[in-house]
């Protein structure tokens, strides 16, 4: 499979998310959607989904927009970066930022990001997804002796109650260079278990420096068929550098933008009509966009049949209406 010549690598990461749609959608609903363009243009972001053992009345309209505020510079350096990737592992990838997190911007340290994000790729198989291992340094602090709590900055500081368990004593942990935990609950226990071995040797006042790994989830895509024009190459997608997913506000606003946009581009394109959007969030279970949806006005959501949320490797329903074609082919 061939990258296509007018598909830059800026961009990719819209069309990734499509397939990644449609492949999610072909799994749950036992259908064969293929993505193709409406458009000659090919950094166009408008597809009709087609399911050829459906025919023409099974295929549907769907348009992909980002649900997050990317600077131009952020752009231009995901996409650098990818095109590095691309001479160093060829594929066709997605790399997904979790929030807080900053891509490389000199070398030595572009070297190594690159090195590490292709070890964490070359494992995968088609269709597969895992982790890029990037190291990172935290500090745990002993504030009294009394007390079995843990003050939590950063990525961990959503697991505070699971780590003070651990604890015997009041302490600080800074996390802030880790952005997003691995899913692996194994490895989750075994670092609150190194966090209290730790503690048991700090006196009150006393600090200890560790090392662990920021984990940035990274997705190898299914091949295309043999007569598809789908890019190949590496994306990289998920939080640009200076936006905040859990800020509801925010996210309202591209909400509605988005969904205003949509319907503009929908309204030469057959019905039906999915949205896909995609997503800056750290898990998939963090997404906020659903819950303000579902405060919206709810004349602006019910124009679209459907809209669909990908985000770090994984897709959500928001909305799905019965006018979807392959709905009634599996669970709902």
């Amino acid at each position: 499979m061939e990258a296509s010549p007018g598909r830059t690598s800026d961009v990719r990461h819209r069309e990734y998310a499509v397939r990644l749609c449609l492949d999610w959608l072909n799994e749950r609903y036992r259908s064969s959607y293929v993505p193709l363009r409406e458009d000659a243009d090919a950094d166009a972001d408008v597809w009709r989904a087609t399911d050829p053992a459906s025919g023409d009345s099974g295929d549907f309209s769907v348009i992909v927009a980002e649900l997050f505020d990317a600077s131009d510079s952020w752009q231009r350096r995901s996409a650098e970066l990818a095109l590095r990737l691309d001479a160093s592992r060829p594929g066709s990838f997605m790399l997904w930022v979790p929030p807080g997190a900053e891509l490389p911007l000199e070398e030595p340290d572009e070297t190594e990001w690159v090195r590490r994000v292709v070890l964490g790729a070359s494992r995968l198989a088609s269709g597969r997804s895992g982790e890029v291992r990037i190291p990172v340094k935290m500090v745990l602090g002993k504030v009294r002796d009394e007390g079995g709590y843990a003050s939590v900055t950063g990525g961990l500081s959503r697991y505070w109650t699971d780590i003070s368990t651990h604890l015997d004593g009041s302490f600080f942990l800074d996390s802030r260079e880790m952005h997003r935990f691995s899913r692996n609950e194994e490895e989750r226990l075994q670092l609150f278990e190194h966090i209290e071995m730790l503690s048991q040797g700090l006196k009150t006042g006393e600090v200890s420096e560790f090392e662990h790994e920021d984990t940035w989830t990274v997705q190898r895509l299914p091949r295309g068929g043999t007569d598809s024009d789908l890019t190949d190459g590496w994306a990289i997608s998920g939080c640009p550098g200076g936006f905040e997913p859990n800020d509801g506000a925010a996210i309202r606003r591209l909400l509605r933008q988005r969904l205003g946009s949509a319907l503009e581009g929908f309204s030469d394109l057959p019905r039906p009509w999915l949205l896909v959007l995609v997503g800056a969030y750290d898990y998939l279970a963090s997404e906020n966009a659903g819950q303000a949806l579902r405060g919206f006005d709810p004349a602006l959501s019910a124009a679209l049949d459907g809209s669909v949320l990908v985000s770090d490797g994984e897709v959500k329903p928001l909305t799905l209406s019965r006018g979807l074609p392959f709905l009634g082919k599996g669970d709902a």
